[in-house]
Formats: structure tokens, C-alpha cells, sequence
């Protein structure tokens, strides 16, 4: 694929980019003119769905490549940002907006789970958020860019059994506001943090469920949320000018009102 260097929409890269939210968010970013890379790790087939979906930048279309990469891996880091950076490649090197959205969800009682578990969460969770920030931050100053951290409750919610999650979403939330101060004024850095916006692939969530009622209970608007929902407050953040630094809550205002995973 390739593209002319007279093509001046911006330029979207979402990690996490091909499902669910990171989906949502590919798509959403696309209709609203941004072409986007789409990153994934085991997400082959739904990445080049979307991206054909979207259309590839050699017909005008809003796709520019799918990327595959395990953040938790350094060397993957490093070969993805190459790839992005690269003044030859169908970007030309430009990078205009980032969206930090893959993560791992990993659970386990506390006591059970060992310092590499810890090791690995932190890894794809927040070094590799952090890693890709730095690495585009020279594009990202050129045009003047924006960075977006896809956090969830549990960055200010103490979940049972997911401690190393909670530990390395809180730092995620601390650092968008540390990247917020160090790379202004010539880039924006700002969170969000969904609630139930999706329901997990798990029998005990099917629809009519116990378990789904007794999280829905929990929401005061009284419903789960969508990708969607999510994706809207992204756009938001990309394109004003004038907050940095700060992080929405994306929950039906579950995070003043409960406690507890989903």
C-alpha cells in the first residue's frame, strides 16, 4: 500500500485497533477523516476486515495498514515504531493522533500470582503505552498532536483479584497526567475511563443474566454503555484544543456509586 505525501488528513494510530472498543474507536476516527493504522497481537483476520472495510489509502479510502505487534514484547515496541516513523512508508512518517487502547485483563487472587505475572501486566498495560508515546513524540510535535490513554475504572477502583490490573491502570491514569505536562505545549495528553461498555464473552454474562442485572443495578443511568460511547468521547479529546491532562469517565456514572470489576 502506499500513498501520495499530498494527502493531508491526519494520521490515527490505535493500539488494540481491530476489536471491540479499539474497533469502535478505528472506525469512528476513519468516518470522522483520519486515516488509521490499526494495530493488533492474535487479531489478524478482524484487522484486515476492518481494514478493508475502511478501504486502503492507495484507493482513497481511510485505512492505511494493519500492524501486528505483542506490546508486551520490547523488540515488537521497537519494530512497530520503525515502522510508523518510517518518512517512506504510506504515512510518510506523520502521526497526528494516538490511541493507546490495547491492554491485557488478566485476574487472579493476589497471593496466587507471582512478580513475572506483575511483570507482564505492566508491560502491555503501561511500559508499552509510555514506550510508544516517546517513541512518536517527534511526529506527534511536528503537526502539533494528541495523545489518548484508554484506561478503565479500574484506575480508581480497587477490584478484587485483578490487583496487578488496578496497579497498572493507576499509573497509566498518573503518567497521562505527568506526559500532559512534560510534552506541552506542542502535544495534548488526555485519558478515558469506560465502565460496562461491553459484556464479557463468558456464560454467566449472557443476556438475562443474574450476573448482567446485578452490574446494570450498579449503573445510574441504568444501562451498560457502548463502544460507541467511548469512541465519541476519543474524537472529543482529539480534536479539542484546549484540555490536556485529564482523563473522562466514560461509565453511566457507575464510579460514584459502586465498587467491583465490569
Amino acid at each position: 500500500m502506499s500513498t501520495t505525501s499530498s494527502d493531508e488528513r491526519p494520521v490515527a494510530v490505535i493500539t488494540g485497533g481491530a476489536i471491540r472498543v479499539g474497533g469502535a474507536i478505528s472506525r469512528a476516527l476513519a468516518a470522522a477523516g483520519y486515516r488509521v493504522w490499526i494495530h493488533y497481537n492474535r487479531s489478524a483476520e478482524a484487522a484486515a476486515a476492518l481494514l478493508g472495510e475502511l478501504g486502503v489509502a492507495a484507493e482513497g479510502g481511510a485505512g492505511l495498514g494493519a500492524l501486528a505487534a505483542d506490546l508486551g514484547e520490547d523488540s515488537a515496541r521497537r519494530r512497530l515504531l520503525a515502522a510508523l516513523v518510517d518518512p517512506g512508508g504510506p504515512a510518510g512518517g506523520r502521526v497526528d493522533l494516538l490511541v493507546n487502547s490495547a491492554a491485557s485483563f488478566e485476574h487472579g487472587a493476589f497471593l496466587a500470582r507471582s512478580d513475572d505475572d506483575l511483570q507482564r501486566v505492566l508491560a502491555v498495560n503501561l511500559i508499552a503505552p509510555l514506550a510508544l508515546v516517546r517513541g512518536l513524540a517527534p511526529a506527534l510535535q511536528r503537526v502539533g498532536g494528541a495523545v489518548v490513554n484508554i484506561l478503565d475504572l479500574a484506575a480508581y477502583q480497587a477490584w478484587g483479584g485483578y490487583a496487578d490490573h488496578c496497579v497498572a491502570k493507576a499509573g497509566l491514569a498518573m503518567a497521562t497526567r505527568a506526559l500532559a505536562g512534560e510534552l506541552a505545549p506542542s502535544v495534548r495528553v488526555n485519558g478515558i475511563a469506560p465502565g460496562t461498555v461491553l459484556w464479557p464473552d463468558e456464560a454467566r454474562f449472557a443476556e438475562g443474566s443474574p450476573a448482567r442485572a446485578a452490574i446494570t443495578a450498579r449503573i445510574p443511568l441504568g444501562r451498560a454503555g457502548t463502544p460507541e460511547d467511548v469512541a465519541r468521547a476519543v474524537l472529543y479529546l482529539a480534536r479539542e484544543p484546549f484540555i490536556t491532562g485529564h482523563t473522562i469517565v466514560v461509565d453511566g456514572g457507575r464510579l460514584a456509586s459502586a465498587v467491583g470489576p465490569l
